[in-house]
């Protein structure tokens, strides 16, 4: 048994055969739902038995492995296996975070033998049930590189990292630099270094009510005071908001961390969405020029 990556433009027939044969003819999955818009762009193998195809499986490049197919005389073999390792070693080799795969219920023991872990509630997919299931490949992720969402458990842990990896810009939006998110000494010693790395270094900070500040000592705005160039903050006037507005952390062109007005525990965050960020960056910049200095934050000397 070899396998082989491959491609969809390469040998699209081949792969849709297997998968066409396990899927369509064994399973009854609908064949518009079997084939989608992913195939041509996502990574292929097969698994070839005296140069006979035998097997297949996919991976998209956010890290998602579906489509494993075994043709039925050929299981019991561990072509599955092989199949699902040799994806796995591409995946370490270029150094991505993590795997996710949605698997039926019959194969939750066999990926779970390859270090998988369930998480979420069982669903239904084409009529039969899946477990969402995870591979942490490493600890940290990185910023510009990890691009699947997903819910932070530590929200103030998470904008920490973000700012601490950040090269270039941090945008941050907030009520009032809500103390359970921005008030840990870590996050201002990650923008402070920033700041100080280099003068193209752009940081700002946007707020909504500055009323909270008043009655506490806030790291970010005792940072924002001793570096007002560098570290400026601003409050936007409520004509220019919503109550349903979200508010959020970019850091650079491509991580975000976001979550809804009043809602921390409904965040989300990705280290690598640049459409989405360009899109969060527009609208803050919009913000940014009708918001207005609070000069009665300032402490003068």
């Amino acid at each position: 048994m070899t396998i082989r990556k491959t491609d969809w433009q390469t040998d699209k027939a081949i792969l849709t055969g297997i998968r066409h044969e396990v899927f369509v003819d064994e399973q009854a999955v609908p064949i518009e739902l079997e084939l989608d818009e992913h195939d041509p762009y996502c990574h292929h193998w097969l698994a070839l038995l005296n140069d006979e195809a035998v097997g297949t499986v996919r991976m998209l490049n956010n890290g998602s492995i579906g489509r494993m197919a075994v043709r039925k005389d050929f299981r019991k073999r561990g072509i599955g296996k092989a199949l699902l390792q040799a994806a796995m070693e591409y995946a370490k080799n270029q150094d991505w975070h993590e795997l996710t795969l949605g698997a039926q219920d019959h194969a939750i023991g066999f990926y779970a033998a390859a270090g998988f872990k369930p998480y979420g509630d069982m669903f239904m997919d084409a009529g039969i049930l899946h477990q969402s299931m995870r591979l942490l490949l490493r600890e940290q992720r990185k910023l510009g590189q990890d691009s699947p969402q997903f819910l932070p458990i530590d929200g103030a842990a998470t904008i920490e990292d973000l700012c601490s990896q950040a090269r270039r810009t941090i945008r941050i939006f907030s009520h009032s630099l809500e103390p359970a998110l921005y008030a840990a000494n870590t996050i201002a010693d990650a923008i402070s270094k920033l700041a100080r790395r280099h003068r193209q270094s752009q940081i700002r900070l946007l707020i909504c009510d500055e009323t909270p500040l008043r009655e506490c000592r806030h790291p970010l705005l005792e940072l924002s005071q001793r570096l007002p160039s560098a570290i400026p903050l601003r409050i936007l006037p409520s004509d220019y908001r919503t109550e349903s507005e979200d508010f959020f952390v970019l850091a650079d062109s491509s991580g975000i961390f976001a979550y809804p007005n009043g809602a921390p525990e409904n965040s989300w965050c990705s280290y690598h969405l640049p459409p989405k960020v360009r899109h969060y960056q527009e609208r803050f910049d919009r913000m940014w020029e009708h918001a207005e200095q609070p000069y009665y934050l300032r402490r003068f000397s």
